[in-house]
């Protein structure tokens, strides 16, 4: 299993600097009863869950951390609705 440390250094790789081919998530087959064992199965098919390519489409996945929650900010649009402010 790919552990913490191994995606945090998947994740600073450049598509550039990848030595291998991108994988192609259109041929990546999910299998599993778990939760655990599907992504088992998805990082052994896909290798870095951050550079893969979709058909010809190379893509780089990048996450930014935020100090808001996600129900915080869920909660701040929802109240900018109510109050009519759709900036």
């Amino acid at each position: 299993m790919v552990d913490k440390k191994e995606l945090e250094e998947m994740e600073r790789i450049s598509i550039e600097a990848i030595p291998t081919a991108l994988s192609d998530l259109l041929d990546v087959k999910i299998i599993g009863e778990t939760p655990a064992q599907r992504l088992e199965s998805y990082l052994s098919q896909v290798g870095n869950p951050y550079r893969f390519r979709v058909g010809e489409t190379p893509v780089r996945i990048t996450f930014h951390s935020e100090e808001k929650t996600l129900q915080e900010k869920l909660k701040s649009h929802f109240l900018s609705l109510k109050s009519g402010d759709f900036s």
